[in-house]
């Protein structure tokens, strides 16, 4: 039986409490599912490709599997001096090929498995396609009972119900977010499924107004979005537009004040694609904005308008 994909979640902007539900940290690390077959297991990552080079000390994993053969899920994390994942410490892990650099950087960044679910035990594939097909909580307690809990393979933990307490830690730690789960859910290889979600705790910075899109509906007569700049190398980069989080008020005053700073020219380098039915201002305001991550290619994913930094100019972004 081959390994299957990692199963993947829906992204949700709230978090909450559900007796339906159990919650668990949401690792910033690298996904892995980990197969025992015989007496050597293997590491494979989200894209299908091999990991077992990568993290050395995870080569004794089949000890850690009390089975003859089983397919695991988790996430490979790198703990700070805090004991929690720390995100700049897995980096320096990713990607490296030669065995001195690899050997040295287990050494200063020891990895650990953090292992969350089981897709496969004893050729028994309990996946939604599956004849042995299991729940949620049916395959924790497979997992309680396989699993042998070591310095660097833990079970990773949750709790039921109470997603509210469980996302505050996460804000109040500075983690990245946690994932809720319902119970009587199946695991659906590769794809992504709301019976998993994941609230990332938000992130907020400061950015230029750079200009504003065509409102449309009750909007109108108004802005839709305004256009957000980051200051980087000397010029502004365009990173995302924020449409949400206006009151009545603050978006007919704002939409005011953008309009005694038109300008025909955009701020930001030649050639940057942005949206159509734009409208241009000079790069005079700043706004605080709430998203949730960014894309690899620059831009605010959700970016949620805050208010007007007045005290502050471009300048100090």
């Amino acid at each position: 039986m081959e390994a299957v994909k990692p199963m993947l979640a829906e992204t949700a902007t709230e978090a909450f409490d559900d007796p339906n539900y159990i919650y668990e940290w949401k690792y910033n690390g690298v996904r892995i599912i980990g197969r025992k077959q015989g007496g050597s297991a293997s590491l494979q990552g989200r894209s299908g490709a091999d990991f077992t080079s990568q993290f050395p000390e995870l080569a004794d994993l089949a000890k850690y599997i009390n089975a003859s053969s089983a397919d695991i899920d988790g996430e490979v994390v790198c703990l700070g001096e805090n004991g929690l994942p720390d995100f700049n410490r897995i980096q320096n892990r990713i990607g490296k090929r030669e065995p001195l650099v690899i050997q040295n950087m287990a050494r200063q960044y020891p990895a650990t498995f953090m292992v969350f679910d089981v897709t496969a035990v004893e050729d028994y594939d309990l996946t939604a396609g599956g004849k042995a097909q299991a729940t949620l909580m049916q395959r924790k307690e497979l997992l309680q009972k396989i699993l042998v809990p070591d310095g660097v393979v833990k079970l990773s933990p949750w709790v039921d119900g109470k997603g509210k307490e469980l996302h505050q830690k996460a804000v109040d730690l500075n983690q990245e977010g946690i994932m809720a789960k319902t119970k009587n859910g199946l695991y659906y290889p590769g794809g992504r499924n709301k019976d998993w979600l994941k609230l990332k705790v938000p992130k907020y910075a400061n950015f230029v107004i750079c200009g504003f899109t065509k409102g449309t509906g009750w909007r109108q007569d108004m802005m839709g979005a305004i256009v957000l700049g980051k200051p980087e190398n000397g010029t502004l980069r365009w990173v995302g537009c924020a449409g949400s989080g206006f009151q009545l008020k603050v978006l007919q005053d704002l939409f005011q004040a953008l309009q005694t700073i038109r300008t025909e020219d955009s701020p930001f380098p030649p050639g940057t694609k942005v949206p159509d039915l734009l409208s241009w201002v000079r790069p005079m305001l700043v706004a605080s904005v709430k998203y949730y991550d960014i894309t690899k290619t620059g831009q605010l994913i959700w970016p949620i308008f805050q208010r007007v930094r007045t005290e502050l100019t471009p300048e100090e972004v």
